[in-house]
């Protein structure tokens, strides 16, 4: 109940998750197969992050073996807003790294609506229309967060090949 609390509790904190299994134990409810015995804190966990500008990581997927419920769970965590997911097997990460690394495709529209946007704004234009949808600050935004997180992902990569000696 007190989550923004936590997520405010201290400058050092970078990111926000929560205990699944401890969440509905605490409550004596039982973890669902559709998960809607998560959904509000889970959300709630999403706002409280970003409010306080932080990660939002959603809780483990405890179906271990069932990959596919785990792309649906990771498929919902993206459009709530979370940024990573905790994990409980190896064999996990290739569909966590999926849904939380920009796609290339995500990649080449975000590119592509930044520099509409600074047509438009060159042209003394308050907005720009790309693929039919308008492209306002919020828009704008979104867009450099997935450049940047590109940027750091690409980053990490290379690193981690100069390290491995690749």
């Amino acid at each position: 109940m007190n989550i923004s609390t936590i997520a405010f509790s201290s400058k050092r904190l970078v990111a926000l998750a929560f205990g699944c299994e401890d969440y509905v134990t605490d409550l004596g409810g039982f973890h669902d197969a559709e998960g809607l015995s998560i959904y509000t804190p889970r959300a709630l966990i999403v706002n409280a992050a970003r409010f306080a500008g932080i990660i939002p990581i959603d809780t483990v997927h405890i179906k271990v073996h069932d990959l596919e419920d785990l792309e649906n769970n990771l498929i919902l965590a993206k459009k709530l807003g979370f940024e990573g997911m905790l994990v409980l097997h190896p064999k996990e990460l290739p569909l966590v790294h999926k849904y939380f690394s920009p796609c290339e495709e995500e990649v080449i529209q975000a590119k592509e609506m930044l520099s509409l946007a600074r047509k438009a704004e060159s042209e003394g234009k308050g907005v720009a229309v790309y693929n039919n949808k308008f492209v306002g600050p919020p828009m704008v935004k979104m867009a450099n967060k997935i450049l940047e997180r590109h940027k750091r992902i690409e980053k990490k990569i290379e690193l981690q090949e100069v390290g491995d000696g690749s």
